[in-house]
């Protein structure tokens, strides 16, 4: 019965961590270039019991041969999926979108970040001047590794398919794009839609992606979807705190009868 109690409340557990990855997505349905977070489940251990360690000489009963029980469950992220993100027209010539697998390479707190957002901002900069950032400040990186810094006479940027600024006529440095491999597997979510390279994760220069200039990459998550994961996981939710019910019930009749001497 123990064994019971635990099960459902890792259920329990799971369920809610499953309602809260749904939640993110679909809070996040019109970010552009959002992955949606992929989820799945897994026994927190299973044990292949034989029937002689429950013999009748030690117990009124015999576990079948070769009877497997589990430990309960948890809930695992297989990472974000970055595929199957549409391309957008927005007409904003801030807008950038990444026709390929590619991803912008920004400047972190602690090091290179990555997004396949692309709606950009000009942020001002402690010294007045303004760069390419991202809409929550993060700067744009060039081909260089170096913030791109807007020219003071600058009124017009275009940007071409392989990340080329003008200004005008005036050349400005070009957009940085990165591809990495896996990387549902090799990147980790640090919030505002940003990720850093996970152990094993390799960046290199881009050479399937290219630019497209007034588009965005649409979020990925299907609202049709999520909302039919998120009755499974009410369901599942619901399921296992039926367990814990009868679970607790159980050991108090349990404990009821010993009390009684029963």
């Amino acid at each position: 019965m123990g064994q019971t109690l635990y099960n459902g409340l890792s259920g329990l557990t799971a369920a809610n961590q499953w309602l809260d990855q749904i939640g993110d997505n679909l809070a996040n349905l019109e970010t552009p270039g959002f992955a949606q977070d992929q989820g799945t489940f897994a026994d927190a251990l299973t044990m292949q019991v034989y029937g002689y360690e429950t013999d009748p000489s030690a117990a009124n009963r015999v576990t079948p041969p070769g009877w497997r029980g589990g430990s309960g469950v948890i809930a695992e992220s297989e990472g974000r999926d970055f595929t199957n993100m549409n391309l957008e027209t927005t007409g904003n010539p801030m807008d950038v979108a990444i026709n390929g697998p590619g991803f912008f390479v920004v400047q972190g707190p602690q090091g290179k970040l990555y997004t396949r957002a692309g709606d950009f901002i000009w942020s001002q900069r402690p010294d007045g001047r303004f760069q390419l950032a991202t809409q929550t400040g993060e700067p744009v990186l060039s081909t260089t590794g170096q913030p791109i810094i807007k020219p003071a006479n600058a009124t017009s940027m275009t940007v071409s398919a392989d990340g080329q600024i003008m200004y005008g006529t005036q050349a400005g440095p070009r957009i940085a794009l990165a591809e990495i491999g896996q990387p549902s597997a090799r990147l980790i979510p640090e919030g505002n839609n940003l990720y850093s390279l996970g152990a094993g994760g390799q960046a290199s220069p881009a050479t399937q992606s290219k630019l497209v200039q007034g588009a965005l990459l649409t979020s990925n998550v299907n609202e049709s979807e999520q909302m039919t994961k998120m009755i499974e996981a009410q369901n599942l939710y619901d399921e296992n705190a039926e367990s814990v019910s009868i679970a607790n019930q159980m050991l108090s009749i349990a404990d009821t009868i010993r009390q009684n001497g029963g």
